[in-house]
């Protein structure tokens, strides 16, 4: 899987999403990795060094999409959105300047001077009858402009006219359930520009106002928005770190992350059995390695579904299956064909009120030159006496690239990016000689 002539290894970034956890009494003080059955994952911890990952920083609990872009080597204040990710993964990328969001249907009324939401149905499922209605407007010199992409739910994208800028940095509408006000969009405190956030604030209640006139006698009278983000500026994946790299996440939103940053992607629809899932993305990564990938993501949904389940002795067992369909990966590692790292994104506790926790995950990283440590088991508890020790998200690629033997000489700067790995050839820029004459 190397080139002939190059000691350089591709790499291999396995994400089992959700899988860290805390202990737990039904498991004997384990946490679910550490009860499950995993001979691959123990493996591969023995083959390679462990250390405990926190996606963003200690104590801060992320969604997936946002340990993702940190796993990827950029940095969080960088990320662009989730509506970004979203109208990427559609296929309807905003253009640049614009802002765009994700709008979705819900039944309000007003109670004591507010709009209440009566009924939140999930935006993924159902139909929206919208033939022959338009919720584009034009607001405060901003161009609203309304896609129904199904489900209950579509992007809005804002486009300012009169030369003023708009901002991304705003915060949702949509509490994300029922029973509960519509929140006011406000902007956030971080904005870099402040006026033009709040200008975007006002002109996003603005239209959610306008939207429930035009739905008004409708079962689903009002819009909710939420998930602002804007294109980015940031080095693509490939001249960050000179990798060609793939991504093999299942969804519009992975879809959409990976065109964000650079990386190709290969759709793979989720398998209902875990193990079948991860199995048919490891056969794909392995394919892609042929083909001549340097970076492969393989990513399953399945740990942090079973944790939203709230039984730990459930999670563990679906860690299990997911991890008897790692051998392949163990092979590749044992053989020096590949630099295997495997982590989860964040903690998706199996038990009390979190969503997702801010805890430290198990990372391993194997194969390559920087051999082992002492640690011979995957999880929690044994990953954070590794030789790694805790590091954060966007520490995780300089780490694969130097055991792939693929770190960039900081000393030279080669190309106008800045380049965590070694440029590749067609990277480099070649001095033209003056014309003659």
């Amino acid at each position: 899987m190397t080139r002939a002539g190059d000691s350089s290894l591709p790499i291999v970034l396995v994400v089992l999403d959700g899988l860290g956890d805390r202990p737990h009494a039904e498991l004997d003080g384990r946490t679910p990795a550490e009860a499950a059955n995993t001979p691959n994952l123990d493996a591969l911890a023995r083959l390679g060094r462990c250390g405990s990952l926190h996606p963003l920083r200690p104590g801060l609990a992320p969604s997936s999409h946002q340990a993702h872009f940190a796993l990827f080597g950029y940095a969080p204040e960088d990320f662009p959105g989730r509506g970004l990710l979203e109208a990427i993964g559609e296929g309807l990328p905003p253009d640049a300047g614009e802002v765009v969001l994700r709008a979705n249907l819900a039944r309000v009324s007003e109670r004591n001077g507010v709009l209440w939401i009566d009924e939140r149905p999930d935006p993924r499922h159902g139909a929206a009858d919208l033939d022959g209605v338009s919720l584009d407007a034009r607001i405060d010199g901003v161009a609203v402009r309304f896609v129904y992409t199904g489900g209950l739910q579509g992007l809005l994208y804002l486009r300012p006219l009169d030369g003023r800028p708009i901002s991304h940095f705003v915060s949702d509408a949509d509490p994300l359930r029922a029973n509960v006000p519509v929140l006011k969009v406000m902007p956030l405190e971080e904005a870099p520009d402040p006026d033009a956030a709040a200008r975007t604030a006002a002109v996003l209640n603005a239209w959610m106002r306008f939207a429930r006139r035009i739905l008004a006698g409708r079962d689903l009278d009002f819009m909710l928005v939420k998930w602002a983000g804007s294109q980015p500026s940031i080095t693509p994946f490939s001249r960050r770190f000179g990798l060609k790299g793939v991504s093999l996440g299942a969804g519009v939103l992975y879809a959409g992350l990976a065109a964000a940053v650079g990386l190709d992607h290969v759709e793979i629809p989720m398998r209902a059995d875990p193990h079948e899932d991860v199995a048919e993305r490891v056969e794909a990564t392995l394919g892609l390695l042929a083909e001549g990938y340097d970076f492969v993501h393989l990513h399953t949904k399945h740990p942090d579904h079973a944790g939203h389940t709230k039984d730990p002795r459930h999670k563990a067992e679906v860690i299990a299956a997911c991890d008897r369909a790692l051998a392949p990966l163990v092979h590749v590692a044992e053989r020096f064909e590949a630099v295997v790292v495997v982590c989860a994104d964040h903690q998706t506790p199996s038990a009390g009120p979190l969503y997702h926790g801010g805890g430290a995950v198990p990372l391993v990283i194997a194969g390559g030159v920087i051999g082992a440590d002492e640690v011979a088991a995957f999880g929690e508890e044994p990953c954070a006496h590794g030789s790694l020790g805790w590091v954060v998200g966007t520490d995780v690629m300089p780490i694969a690239l130097d055991a792939a033997d693929r770190s960039a000489f900081l000393a030279d700067r080669v190309t106008p990016h800045l380049a965590l790995g070694r440029p590749r050839a067609e990277d480099l820029v070649p001095l033209e000689p003056a014309d003659e004459g």
